[in-house]
This record gives structure tokens, C-alpha cells and sequence, in this order.
């Protein structure tokens, strides 16, 4: 048997409470950048062939490669750059390596091969700190 009002029964959707149905797309950046500034459609194909973060990586490791031979200290644009770059670096192994909790002898040299390229001083700081770690332990007879 159907209801008394089985023909007549609307839904009622307080605001917040029903099904919603609209685009994520974050289009509106793209769409309010003013015509002085650039064209919106060019930045927003741009973006969606490298992103902002890529396109900066790519920007600094030309930049870094292009100045290794250059001396700088920790407090020029140069040295902030190349020590930013070295814990940006060392931030993605981290995240990227030790996300399942482990360390591995391949992680490590990842990470010393980057360090190298990154910072010639700091690599060889290091390797020198490592150099006594890897030596066999004494016999002790």
C-alpha cells in the first residue's frame, strides 16, 4: 500500500546540509588577473604545463649551476639561495625517503649526490664527517 502523500514528497535542503554539485576548477586567478599584468588564458595554460614551483626549480638549478665556481657566503642572495636549495632538497628526500620510516644505503647517496651538486663545501664537511664512519673498526686482538 503507498503512502497518503507518496505522489508529494519535496526535499528540503537546509544551506550546507544537501548534495552540492559545482566546479573546483580554480579558474578565478587566472580570470582576474588584469590585462596589464598579462593574459590570463596564456598563465593558465602555462600553469597547466609546469607549475609555478617547477618552473622556479628549474630557474634555480640553471642559476646554481651556472655560479657554482662563484664564492659566497651564507648571508648574499647567492649563499642564501644555494643553502635554501640544499634544505629544499634535502626536505623532499626526507619526505621522500622517510616517509616509510627507513634509511637505506641508495637514500643516502641520493642525498649526498645532491648535497654535492648543490654545495661543494658543505659535501665535503660532510664526507669527511662520514669518511670516519665507514672505516672497518679496529681489531682488537
Amino acid at each position: 500500500m503507498f503512502p497518503l502523500f507518496w505522489n508529494w514528497s519535496p526535499q528540503f535542503f537546509l544551506p550546507w546540509s544537501g548534495s552540492v554539485r559545482q566546479d573546483i576548477e580554480l579558474d578565478r586567478f587566472f580570470n582576474a588577473i588584469p590585462r596589464a599584468a598579462g593574459d590570463g588564458v596564456i598563465e593558465q595554460a602555462a600553469f597547466k604545463r609546469a607549475s609555478y614551483g617547477s618552473q622556479l626549480g628549474w630557474i634555480t638549478e640553471v642559476l646554481l649551476e651556472a655560479m657554482k665556481d662563484v664564492p659566497a657566503d651564507e648571508n648574499s642572495p647567492l649563499g642564501k639561495l644555494r643553502l635554501a636549495n640544499a634544505d629544499i632538497q634535502r626536505m623532499k628526500l626526507e619526505r621522500h625517503y622517510l616517509a616509510a620510516g627507513d634509511i637505506s644505503g641508495e637514500r643516502i647517496a641520493d642525498y649526498l649526490r645532491t648535497l654535492r651538486q648543490q654545495d661543494g663545501a658543505r659535501y665535503e664537511q660532510l664526507s669527511q664527517q662520514l669518511l670516519h664512519l665507514l672505516q672497518p673498526p679496529a681489531k682488537s686482538d
